[in-house]
């Protein structure tokens, strides 16, 4: 899909209402990437952080989580992550 608008006197872009819809969704910020001469407007969505929760697994035993600086040090040692 392609189409021609103008940008007003303050350099504004106004995107046709079903590429709202489709792309941005309920998103209003987007981010926008200057690649050589051309200009990609991307839409910005939060990230879900939670696919990450119970991913890591280390071989430490439990009482080893009782103090961080110790639990950084034998899990950098051993590179168990």
């Amino acid at each position: 899909m392609m189409e021609i608008r103008k940008a007003d006197s303050q350099g504004r872009l106004t995107l046709p209402a079903q590429w709202r819809k489709k792309v941005l969704g309920s998103s209003h910020e987007m981010c926008m990437i200057l690649d050589g001469e051309s200009l990609i407007v991307k839409p910005r969505h939060e990230p879900d952080l939670s696919r990450y929760f119970d991913s890591v697994t280390v071989n430490v035993e439990p009482e080893g989580f009782e103090e961080y600086h110790k639990l950084k040090l034998v899990v950098h040692r051993s590179g168990s992550v």
